[in-house]
């Protein structure tokens, strides 16, 4: 989906600005991606600019909700730039009504539901909504989620990296055991300046969420550009990948392929029409092209179930390569996963054996649950407790001899008093 000048400067809101917005790269992915439009600001002193955090959403994949937190205090610790308001009226749910904001945590600007140390605090902004009326919004889409206004240290020269920091775009699922489940996304930042050549790039891979090694990333530098002189443009893009790899490019984006995992340390220096200089550098985490499975386990009750087996076949393999047991929560976890379709299946007391399947992404880990049949036995009807009838029945019949063996006694007693008359008589 192509990002035109016209529709990025269409959702740019800026005030006295004298501001720099260069087309922001395509390249193609398979995943969704959120990034910040434009990619670079440039402001004088004193004015403000407006960050929109959009979402391109692929087709196939659905969103009712998500959670964002940016921070925009990097490389330095004291505020280049301020925000002044946060706005979300007209995103990807509809008007301001169709969004139900959890957070809204803006610095001196708002604080609704913060409750993290770094939700309302200097440098940092966090915002999550859902839609309202519960219904989730299907791609292919590339939608507004919200949008931050900026104003700017009228005493300040430099550079402020604004980052994604957190980026959960989720949906309720689907089926009759639906959870939260949240889409592989990419992230892409932006940059202000005002002061000197400014390089900065952003990192896409292709066919994975995040970069991995073996798979093509491109790296796009269109956001670099001259803060003291917008006017003149780039000319040469020189790369330094940190693996022994370089290049140079008169074009912003270039592929990029990594070998082997670890944190790599990529430099840009970009070189403007009039020969000057500037360099940006940032570590690259490189991971290896496995995914992870995070399952949860019900029954059809929708009762959580703990130790319930879960065998995991792939589908090469006719006997299970790895196995795990349902903890408290009713949850297994399956890392360092080849991409595939895996076959799961249960086992356990009083469970009829079930499978389901599920597909594994490199560079991602899926969440998904699952419901399977527990034929628990109904529990064996009570024993009747007669102690208390006995009890009674003891009682009352200890009565009844007493009373009797009273009377017999009284009876004898009475026998014996009349032949002591009739003997007195005879006398």
């Amino acid at each position: 989906m192509k990002r035109t000048l016209v529709l990025v400067l269409s959702l740019l809101v800026v005030l006295s600005v004298q501001h720099y917005s260069p087309v922001r790269a395509d390249p193609t992915s398979a995943f969704s991606t959120l990034y910040l439009s434009p990619v670079s600001y440039n402001s004088t002193s004193g004015a403000s600019f407006t960050v929109n955090v959009m979402l391109n959403l692929v087709a196939g994949e659905n969103v009712s909700g998500f959670d964002i937190k940016l921070n925009y205090t990097n490389p330095v610790s004291f505020p280049l730039i301020t925000p002044t308001n946060l706005s979300y009226a007209g995103n990807i749910f509809g008007d301001a009504n169709a969004n139900f904001v959890s957070q809204d945590c803006v610095f001196g600007v708002v604080d609704n539901q913060c409750p993290q140390p770094t939700d309302y605090a200097p440098g940092w902004i966090h915002f999550s909504a859902l839609a309202n009326s519960g219904n989730p919004v299907t791609g292919p889409l590339n939608a507004l989620l919200f949008s931050v206004k900026f104003s700017i240290n009228q005493t300040a020269r430099g550079t402020s990296i604004i980052r994604v920091n957190t980026a959960d775009i989720g949906n309720t699922g689907s089926g009759a055991f639906a959870t939260t489940q949240f889409i592989p996304v990419g992230v892409e930042d932006a940059i202000f300046s005002n002061s000197g050549i400014t390089a900065f790039f952003n990192y896409v891979p292709t066919d994975t969420p995040t970069v991995v090694a073996g798979h093509i990333a491109y790296f796009d530098a269109s956001g670099s550009f001259n803060a003291d002189n917008p006017s003149v443009s780039i000319k040469n893009y020189t790369w330094n990948f940190g693996d022994g790899n370089t290049t140079s490019s008169v074009k912003p984006s270039v592929p990029h392929i990594f070998r082997s995992v670890g944190n790599f340390n990529v430099t840009l220096t970009v070189t403007d029409a009039n020969g000057k200089k500037g360099s940006f550098h940032e570590f690259v985490p490189v991971g290896l092209a496995l995914g992870a499975l995070v399952l949860t386990v019900y029954s059809l009750q929708k009762v959580l179930q703990t130790g319930i087996l879960v065998q995991l076949f792939n589908s090469t393999v006719a006997f299970p390569f790895e196995n795990a047991t349902t903890d408290s929560n009713g949850e297994v976890v399956f890392d360092n996963l080849a991409p595939d379709v895996y076959t799961l299946a249960f086992s356990g007391q009083y469970v009829k054996n079930s499978t389901t399947t599920e597909t594994i992404i490199a560079g991602w880990t899926t969440q998904a649950s699952v419901g399977i049949e527990v034929d628990t036995p109904v529990p064996p009807a009570p024993t009747p407790w007669y102690g208390d009838v006995v009890f009674l029945a003891g009682v009352g019949g200890a009565v009844g001899v007493f009373g009797f063996g009273l009377f017999w006694t009284r009876a004898r007693a009475k026998n014996k008093l009349r032949k002591n008359k009739a003997s007195l008589k005879k006398k």
